[in-house]
């Protein structure tokens, strides 16, 4: 184990790997924000956006064809939200949940106050 993390190799893949997910989710979060969907993640390959009710919201996408993971079970410490991963969508392709995401938000609250 101590040759795997101590490996120039290893650790320049790894690297890569933190240089490519924080690009993905900066750009991620790049449209989103410009339509006042606040979200935050600083590292990894995903982010939180606080929702009032996590089922509307993650129900709305699947409408939409996306799939976010419902917060509850990644938030002991704070309010309800979804888990966007960045993971499936290359750093061109970011901003094309961010419309769908904006109207999901409006009809949920709409419907559920948020």
């Amino acid at each position: 184990m101590l040759a795997l993390l101590t490996d120039e190799g290893t650790r320049a893949l790894v690297a890569r790997a933190r240089e490519k997910c924080a690009d993905r989710r900066t750009a991620l979060r790049r449209e989103p924000a410009v339509r006042n969907i606040a979200s935050h993640g600083a590292c990894g390959m995903n982010l939180w956006v606080p929702v009032r009710d996590a089922s509307a919201v993650v129900n709305g996408l699947r409408s939409y064809g996306w799939w976010v993971a419902a917060g509850a079970r990644f938030r002991p410490a704070s309010g309800p939200g979804v888990r966007i991963s960045s993971a499936g969508l290359a750093k061109s392709g970011a901003e094309r949940p961010a419309p769908d995401f904006a109207a999901v938000l409006g009809e949920s609250e709409a419907a559920y106050g948020g």
